[in-house]
């Protein structure tokens, strides 16, 4: 499975938005790592990895378009800023289109692969 991603320009001016502080999401991935690692451990006969559940949370400061909060702000260079959405195109190895999955520009490839992988796995299985 190949995933890649192409940027959309959303209908939203660049120059007006708020700025909010918003936790830091956690990748969707630490979790499923973390109890795979744990399962692991278990089956080996060892103990379990303890959770920090008292991590300290981390506050970002995000850009929120007042016309489209939906769209993440994208930085396409160093003169070009702008409000995107981001699609992200799953393919096989015959170059068959698996799935195709929208969101904020500002979400990376590497976070949107857990729920392209799911999406195939609904509709395929």
């Amino acid at each position: 499975m190949y995933l890649d991603s192409t940027h959309i320009k959303a209908n939203a001016n660049k120059h007006k938005f708020t700025k909010e502080m918003t936790h830091d999401e956690a990748k969707a991935y630490q979790d499923e790592l973390e109890d795979e690692i744990n399962r692991q451990r278990i089956e080996a006969g060892k103990r379990p990895f303890t959770l920090d559940l008292e991590k300290e949370v981390k506050l970002k400061e995000r850009k929120i378009s007042k016309a489209d909060p939906e769209s993440g702000y994208y930085v396409k260079g160093e003169r070009e800023k702008q409000f995107a959405y981001s699609v992200h195109t799953s393919c096989d190895d015959n170059g068959f289109i698996l799935s195709t999955i929208i969101t904020p520009r500002n979400i990376h490839d590497s976070q949107s692969r857990l729920s392209a992988r799911q999406t195939i796995e609904e509709t395929f299985s």
